[in-house]
């Protein structure tokens, strides 16, 4: 009994002298100029378990200290998270100095499995570019491909056309009860992989949309941070994905695709990178144009048939770009996109109210933040977008609430700052995509809601969850599926054959606080 009595004297003892250390250790390499360093409960470690709540742990943190920016002290790490939307403009107009492309070269090493050879090239100092050229060089190598304009119209144009005959095949079927969120991922994966790898399209496989989608992305974060050994299949499945793809290339096969993927293409041989490294950097692709604009157009559809409020709105703006002559009607997504705020607005406030993406950059020297917050060498700057999402400052006490109207041009109202929408992220982390996304989602969404009639099949609507999301996209997935019941539309087009075009535009959609002219 005594040398029980003794042992835990000593466990006790041992855990009190360890909490004493971390706490000294915690107040002595914390400067004093840095951001505010939150106390916890045990030093370096309960931010860790935080995080286990995923973004509620920053919206938590936030409403509890109300600071413009504070650090977080992880093992070997510091974290500054930024709170306050005025923070944001001075952060981004330093993009070499508070990098991102550190975390793009970890993501193609980690994620892509990239050779020994390909990760000296990600590291690489070229063009008097520094360290990272490569990631810091792509977007000015793929902007011509997905800016407004010809190139971008022809990718656009393709998934339309794909996703106008998926919805065809439906209309031939209905009335159909669909599961919608399968519904739309396969739909979303195969027009949106169509359109930018062309008739050779890897993805035109079930195997391999099941790899991707089902295997190798629920193994992102874990791959991110080295765990390759805790996501076997993930790492299977990645092997399959950089098989399929390298035969895609090596075939040339590309040269069929978009100018998307001729650029990406030529950005990589430019620098070097060759043989499977080829197919390995292309997953970074795949998740940008897959990842996020699967769960974003199922939100939007979701929001819209299961409000009658905003889908009669919606419905009004789409009905007014269409063209009936006889027995055909036309539409014209560029009219869609030029001519329907409301739908717009949705699509915005559908990314604010499920996204969960975080701008993440990297502290490349001693930096002096607004004059007032030094931030170390080393530390990792975050500004979660959720926490931007839920600021009642920039959206009112409606916050919580889904409200379609939210972003659009009201007569007398006030808009919520542009800053604290990140749907698309910002500033070096900006989606250079977000015009091809929009486009697909909106194209998706306003075929639908026009040519049918929806109702639940279980009688009554009921918004999934997204408890079990993971942090490797920007927007949350449902946690379950929802069953749609679709019935041929009784309105003023109905009986109509349709004929979807998109004739195109040079002039951008206003997505982000960039695309205020």
């Amino acid at each position: 009994m005594k040398t029980m009595t003794s042992g835990v004297l000593a466990a006790f003892s041992s855990l009190a002298v360890t909490y004493v250390f971390l706490r000294f250790l915690l107040t002595y390499i914390h400067d004093a100029k840095e951001p505010p360093a939150l106390e916890t409960q045990i030093p370096f470690i309960s931010p860790i378990i935080g995080m286990r709540k995923k973004m509620k742990f920053y919206m938590g943190l936030r409403d509890n200290y109300n600071l413009p920016i504070y650090t977080l002290h992880v093992p070997f790490m510091r974290l500054y998270i930024v709170n306050s939307t005025d923070l944001i403009p001075i952060i981004q107009r330093q993009p070499r100095v508070l990098d991102f492309a550190p975390m793009e070269a970890k993501v193609a090493v980690n994620v892509m499995g990239s050779g020994p050879e390909g990760k000296e090239i990600l590291a690489m100092d070229r063009d008097g570019l520094g360290p990272f050229s490569y990631p810091i060089a792509f977007d000015k190598a793929i902007h011509p491909a997905v800016s407004p304009g010809p190139k971008l119209d022809a990718m656009n144009r393709h998934a339309v056309q794909k996703v106008s005959s998926a919805i065809e095949e439906i209309a031939s079927q209905a009335p159909k009860t669909l599961k919608l969120f399968e519904w739309v991922k396969r739909e979303i994966t195969l027009a949106t992989s169509e359109a930018v790898y062309g008739p050779k399209n890897p993805f035109a496989s079930q195997d391999l949309q099941n790899d991707y989608c089902g295997t190798f992305e629920k193994g992102i974060i874990t791959l991110l941070i080295g765990l390759d050994f805790l996501v076997k299949e993930s790492v299977k499945a990645r092997t399959r994905i950089v098989d399929a793809f390298n035969g895609y290339f090596s075939s040339h096969s590309h040269e069929q695709g978009s100018a998307f993927v001729q650029a990406h293409y030529g950005h990589k041989v430019d620098f070097g990178i060759s043989g499977k490294d080829i197919a390995r950097f292309e997953i970074g692709g795949m998740v940008a144009i897959l990842s996020n604009t699967i769960p974003a157009s199922f939100w939007v559809l979701y929001h819209l048939i299961s409000d009658p409020v905003a889908l009669e709105d919606c419905r009004k703006e789409v009905y007014a770009c269409c063209k009936s002559e006889g027995d055909t009607c036309t539409l014209d997504v560029t009219e869609v996109k030029a001519r329907c705020p409301m739908l717009l607005s949705t699509l915005k406030e559908s990314l604010r109210f499920h996204g969960i993406g975080t701008s993440v950059r990297v502290v490349t020297r001693d930096y002096l933040l607004d004059g007032k917050y030094f931030l170390k060498k080393g530390g990792i700057v975050m500004i979660p977008g959720p926490v931007q999402h839920s600021n009642k400052e920039a959206y009112g006490e409606t916050v919580d609430q889904f409200q379609h109207r939210r972003f659009m041009k009201l007569s007398g109202g006030k808009r919520p700052n542009p800053i604290a929408f990140r749907g698309f992220g910002g500033g070096s982390t900006l989606c250079p995509g977000r015009h091809f996304a929009s486009t697909e989602i909106l194209s998706l969404v306003a075929q639908m809601i026009v040519r049918f009639d929806f109702e639940p099949a279980k009688g009554v609507w009921v918004c999934p969850k997204t408890d079990r999301a993971g942090m490797q996209g920007t927007i949350a997935p449902p946690d379950n599926d929802v069953e749609v019941r679709i019935t041929p539309a009784t309105g003023i087009l109905a009986g109509k054959k349709w004929n979807v075009v998109l004739s195109g535009s040079d002039r951008a959609v206003e997505l982000s606080a960039e695309d205020i002219n």
